[in-house]
């Protein structure tokens, strides 16, 4: 049994707004359930696809302690068990936000 609050697709898409607020390389969310795909672009008004950039922001997620998949040209799906209690799931999106801040940092 899950232990504390379970989380729900809108607590975590809420979060991910929060954070494309602060980073440019996220352009479009998506998601079904708590299946959620989250765009990665090089710019956001063109939605111009960043294949590399979402393969790093994987690699480097990995290397993190946070195992995120690449699908289709530039999007990074999240796909975390039903019951992902609010307290893994801000692990997470921290170790994510801490990502995506390394390699902005780069660009």
């Amino acid at each position: 049994t899950a232990r504390g609050p379970v989380v729900d697709q809108a607590a975590l898409l809420d979060a991910l707004r929060e954070m494309q607020t602060r980073h440019p390389l996220i352009g479009d969310l998506r998601g079904k359930g708590l299946m959620i795909g989250i765009e990665i672009v090089s710019d956001r008004e063109k939605r111009t696809p960043a294949h590399d950039l979402r393969d790093q922001i994987v690699d480097e997620a990995f290397h993190n302690g946070l195992l995120l998949l690449g699908a289709g040209e530039s999007v990074i799906r999240l796909m975390p068990p039903l019951m992902i209690t609010r307290e893994i799931a801000d692990e997470a999106l921290a170790i994510f936000d801490r990502v995506l801040t390394s390699v902005e940092s780069n660009l």
